[in-house]
């Protein structure tokens, strides 16, 4: 009597590997930029809180500019986490397609992948930009606010 040849099941070629190794990569760089920027949001939240008194006292006229500034470096922060989340959104396209075609699953699924992998890299890049944003923010509450 023969042993049944165990089902190995599908194995992804050296392109596909290679593509999935980036991704890993780049998501594992992502995640340390996302942790950065919530450390940075919450000693921003716990300096104001704490709401110490200015280390540099500077005029009216340049109080308001200053409090101007802040607001836009803000605004600038929410624009890059709607554009974030719009681009996540999109990610879902390929996803579907998998389950409402047939034939092509693994290609929309390496779609997907090649996706994930932009979306991480563009979403790196926007966290470190947020990050700037957001220690430029800390600094002014710090000494000015």
């Amino acid at each position: 009597m023969t042993e049944p040849v165990a089902d190995r099941g599908f194995e992804f070629g050296a392109k596909e590997n290679e593509l999935l190794l980036k991704l890993s990569k780049d998501l594992t760089r992502l995640g340390i930029a996302t942790l950065v920027a919530g450390i940075l949001f919450v000693l921003y939240l716990f300096v104001s809180y704490l709401d110490p008194a200015a280390v540099v006292e500077v005029s009216e006229a340049r109080h308001t500019a200053l409090s101007f500034l802040d607001y836009v470096v803000w605004g600038l922060i929410a624009l890059l986490i709607i554009y974030m989340s719009i681009t996540v959104i999109r990610l879902a396209i390929p996803i579907k397609m998998i389950v409402t075609t047939s034939g092509l699953d693994i290609a929309y699924l390496m779609s997907f992948v090649e996706k994930l992998g932009v979306l991480s890299k563009v979403s790196f890049v926007s966290l470190i930009f947020i990050c700037v944003l957001m220690a430029i923010s800390l600094i002014m509450l710090i000494l000015v606010f």
